[in-house]
């Protein structure tokens, strides 16, 4: 419960010193990038080292291919159906078949599972969300994209994705801990990680609370509910059916898995859609209203998932 509320102030906190105007514009972005390269990477090399290595890692890697996979099939019938634009359908795909593992994630897992599972974000992140929206994701933006072509074309913008993917910092803290799992480390070291990653929860979600601007659907109702729809409740209940009935699978690390199909929508495919020209206003919406409304759907799915 500590970690609930950790996660729920902060989050809060950041909205309202977003509207009250007291940190300068871009705060969120400097604070993201402390996030990322800093608490994220202490915590993922803890995770890393300590995390069992089994099997059972395949659920959270696929869980990103999945609900990508789940995506092209439900938006392309809503696409046919509602006569959704390429634009559109490129956005919902980006921004809602993708999950917010890391900056929602994380301290959502810590909160509802403890932070001996967070290292199962990272499996979702690194060979599944990171891979899906470098490669699938890229290749559709580049193809939907009614901006001209550019430079080098689609191979080049994967291979440029590939690249961020390598040089991303938990990534890497996520390599150099595998690479280390078998040597004896002084424990000021270990310890000195862990106390800088415990700034991973309350730092990630002020920098989200600071980065919303909740705004009204200005015709964009029908999309925005179909988007929330297949991120909030659809997504997760997908991956669910998987992990109950392809893999056998009930446990802790396969809850998680369902657990991160059920985050928020992407920020990153959001950025990805809106610098491709693919509804630009929708996937800011998508992201302003799914990620608080994703507080109030997470805490059903972690009932639902108790009960397996």
């Amino acid at each position: 419960m500590d970690s609930l509320f950790v996660a729920v102030s902060c989050l809060l906190f950041g909205v309202l010193l977003r509207r009250l105007g007291r940190l300068p514009e871009g705060a969120d972005r400097t604070i993201s990038g402390v996030v990322i390269q800093l608490s994220a990477p202490a915590v993922c090399f803890i995770a890393a080292r300590n995390m069992p290595i089994s099997a059972e890692m395949l659920l959270p890697a696929s869980m990103a291919w999945i609900i990508f996979a789940g995506g092209l099939a439900f938006f392309g019938l809503a696409k046919r159906l509602f006569g959704l634009t390429r634009e559109t359908f490129g956005c919902l795909m980006l921004t809602t078949a993708l999950s917010n593992v890391v900056f929602i994630g994380l301290p959502m897992i810590e909160a509802f599972f403890g932070h001996e599972l967070v290292y199962v974000a990272f499996l979702c992140d690194s060979p599944g969300t990171s891979l899906v929206l470098a490669i699938p994701g890229v290749l559709l933006a580049a193809h939907l994209s009614p901006f001209e072509r550019r430079e080098g074309g689609p191979a080049k913008q994967v291979w440029l994705a590939l690249k961020r993917v390598f040089s991303f910092p938990p990534f890497q803290a996520l390599v150099l801990g595998l690479a280390l799992r078998g040597v004896v480390l002084p424990d000021w070291l270990l310890k000195g990680l862990g106390h800088i990653g415990m700034t991973l929860v309350p730092l990630s979600l002020f920098s989200v609370g600071l980065g919303l601007a909740l705004k009204p659907p200005k015709g964009a109702g029908r999309p925005l509910a179909l988007g929330l729809a297949y991120k909030l409740v659809l997504a997760p209940l997908l991956m669910l059916g998987v992990i109950v009935f392809g893999f056998g699978n009930t446990g802790p690390v396969a809850q998680v898995a369902v657990f991160e199909a059920a985050m928020p929508p992407m920020v990153l495919g959001g950025i990805l859609a809106t610098d491709n020209g693919l509804d630009p206003k929708l996937a800011s919406l998508l992201v302003s209203v799914g990620t608080p409304l994703a507080f109030l759907t997470l805490p059903l799915w972690r009932w639902v998932l108790a009960g397996l």
